[in-house]
């Protein structure tokens, strides 16, 4: 391990290189707040994988993409997407805002549900990462940061067709491996004249890696093994029609099918044999109009999720949830001092924004919430190379409160070198399984998680400051500074029974993780960034990218917190790409240290640093538009759990083929 450490550090010391971002994505536009700007305008620290990067990846999820992101901890539970948490700069799982197009996919039954992505990979251009708060411009939530992905459709819904007709896309994708291991992925994209049409569908399933199962030694279950088997099912279909130049329209829809092994996903119980299914249905608008140095965008999006949890049905009833979630968001944005004497440009932005969550659960309880805010953005970009984008929200939560949000970002191009900086506020609401869970349940068994409907919102302010030197072209380094200050913290704590006055189906003198507010938190770091490509003789194009991410937390309560502070406090990132003609090689690896964890009960061991590395291997046959394929992940058969009980996938290997017309 110590000489694959070292190799790491030899790539990243010796060759400058930075995650994804190369001096030619400079240029990309973003959507750092809502007034879309190029990424070294923002101030922020953006980070964008593009769709080549989907395509070249050794991944098979949006989770397993996110890993190559310096600044991101991922604590999955299982391979393959069936479920991952992400956080950004240390921050838990349910402080990452995901938006799907625009519109937020947060799940209001728990943040746990968050990388249900409803498209397929094949239907997504461009995965933006947005680090730090954004709650001003995007709402609860945006604590840590936001992941922002955008279909195909969704960045050219806009573009004039012209007359062409026909089909303008198809892209299909099987690869088959260990384990019954089956991938399917297929997209269609039609146009005709002003319309545009899109429909993908994507199956994963898998029968697993088998375990021993600690249940059976324990005499609390028959079965001596247990496999982590899983079957995903997304199915997606998008249309946009340009009415005219000014006005467009665009409509998804979605349904997402999971059924997994969800063993120790949740709890530390020895009785935990938990399975799990859950349906998804989605279906969201945007409705965009122009004219001249005007702007005005209406944005809908609904949720329904059911959700059918077994924890072990021998000795508890199966826990049902449905839960519907409508977003609302309209805003008008002008455009002042275009390319005038002082300013390239001044945006101005004003908006609102409705949201309604609802639940009927079988141990949680029928509830239903409604919060919402009102929000300003400014950005302005000066002649001389500044920007500063400001902006100021109030926002209104369930028990009619209301918290103002400021939040400020500059950025500052000096040729080779930009620097950045920005400050904001943040607000996060408890979700539905945070106040309710397992309130119905009676003679709740130990160790499981026991809601608090008293919770109180969690409040932070978060400062950064960087810079993104260029001293060649296709050659960049970046390093920030950022520093989180949090009040109000949600987590879940061991706490004896005696001490949980809000629950009364718990068994005296025993312990459960409640869910409560942590006084405050303090979050520092440093994320050390860089990337480089380059050609050598014989038409070998090389591709590097590494990074290191520094991550401190630290509370004022002594108590045994459950996800704050669940996350690596040293991490290295580091992928090598190499082409050749018709061969493409691309590995992408990380190193974690982090707090160990142990509970043998549930044969439950966290390390304190693992090696994860995945290959792709990959075959283009000239201008025939087909490629073959070979992914191994874990290449080095790590063994190692991110979630305490819940084992990650050991070596698997697996082979495909993707047809591109």
């Amino acid at each position: 391990m110590r000489i694959i450490l070292s190799f790491i550090i030899y790539i990243f010391s010796s060759v400058s290189i930075f995650a994804q971002i190369t001096v030619q994505l400079d240029s990309i536009s973003v959507t750092a707040s809502r007034i879309t700007t190029d990424i070294s305008e923002s101030g922020k620290h953006v980070s964008v994988l593009t769709r080549k990067d989907i395509e070249n990846l050794p991944v098979t999820s949006v989770d397993e993409l996110l890993r190559s992101l310096t600044g991101v901890n991922i604590n999955a539970r299982q391979g393959f997407g069936v479920q991952a948490d992400v956080g950004i700069r240390g921050s838990t799982y349910s402080q990452v805002l995901f938006i799907l197009d625009s519109v937020p996919l947060n799940d209001p039954l728990t943040a746990h549900f968050n990388t249900n992505i409803p498209v397929s990979l094949s239907e997504i251009g461009q995965i933006e990462l947005i680090r730090g708060p954004a709650s001003t411009s995007f709402g609860a939530n945006a604590v840590g940061g936001i992941v922002h992905i955008k279909t195909n459709m969704y960045m050219q819904r806009e573009l004039d067709t012209g007359s062409e007709r026909g089909i303008s896309m198809a892209n299909f994708d099987i690869a088959g491996g260990q384990h019954n291991l089956l991938i399917t992925d297929a997209a269609l994209g039609m146009q005709a004249g002003k319309w545009r049409f899109s429909t993908s569908a994507r199956v994963s399933r898998s029968d697993g890696e088998k375990f021993p199962n600690p249940g059976f030694n324990e005499g609390a279950s028959s079965q001596a093994y247990y496999n982590n088997y899983f079957d995903l099912l997304t199915v997606s279909t998008a249309v946009s029609h340009r009415v005219n130049d000014r006005l467009n329209w665009y409509l998804r829809g979605g349904f997402d099918q999971r059924d997994f092994n969800a063993r120790y996903f949740y709890t530390r119980s020895i009785f935990d044999e938990s399975v799990e299914e859950i349906q998804s249905r989605w279906l969201l608008t945007a409705i965009s109009f122009n004219h001249q140095s005007q702007r005005t965008e209406f944005n809908a999006s609904y949720r329904n999720v059911n959700d059918i949890f077994d924890f072990n049905s021998a000795i508890a009833p199966v826990n049902e949830h449905t839960t519907d979630q409508l977003f609302l968001n309209i805003s008008h944005q002008l455009e002042l001092a275009k390319d005038s004497n002082r300013f390239r440009y001044i945006r101005l932005m004003a908006g609102g924004q409705y949201l309604h969550k609802s639940i009927e659960s079988t141990d949680r309880g029928n509830h239903r919430d409604e919060t919402g805010g009102i929000y300003a953005i400014g950005t302005a970009n000066w002649m001389q190379g500044l920007s500063i984008t400001s902006s100021l929200r109030l926002q209104f939560d369930a028990a009619g409160n209301t918290d103002l949000l400021p939040q400020m970002s500059a950025a500052y191009n000096m040729n080779i070198i930009t620097f950045r900086s920005s400050v904001g506020r943040a607000v996060r609401f408890g979700d539905f399984t945070e106040r309710y869970i397992s309130s119905a349940i009676p003679n709740l068994t130990p160790l499981r998680n026991i809601g608090n409907p008293n919770l109180e919102p969690e409040k932070s302010t978060t400062v950064d400051v960087g810079a993104d030197w260029r001293p060649a072209r296709n050659f960049l380094f970046s390093p920030t500074l950022f520093y989180r200050s949090s009040d109000n913290l949600i987590d879940y704590a061991l706490t004896l029974s005696d001490n949980i006055p809000n629950a009364v189906n718990l068994q005296p003198g025993e312990n459960y993780f409640y869910a409560q507010n942590i006084r405050s938190s303090t979050t520092r770091g440093i994320e050390l960034l860089a990337s480089g490509s380059f050609r050598i003789p014989a038409g070998t194009g090389i591709s590097l990218n590494g990074g290191y991410t520094y991550i401190q937390t630290t509370s004022d309560q002594e108590t045994v917190s459950r996800y704050i502070a669940n996350h690596p406090s040293h991490q290295v990132n580091a992928g090598i790409h190499i082409t050749h003609s018709w061969l493409s090689v691309h590995s992408q690896s990380e190193y974690n240290v982090r707090s160990p964890e142990a509970e043998m009960l549930v044969d439950g061991r966290v390390p304190s640093s693992y090696f994860i590395t995945n290959l792709r291997i990959t075959i283009s046959p000239a201008q025939s538009g087909v490629r073959f394929y070979s992914r191994i992940m874990n290449l080095t058969d790590t063994k190692y759990q991110e979630i305490l009980g819940a084992p990650m996938p050991g070596r698997w290997i697996m082979a495909g083929v993707q047809l591109s017309l």
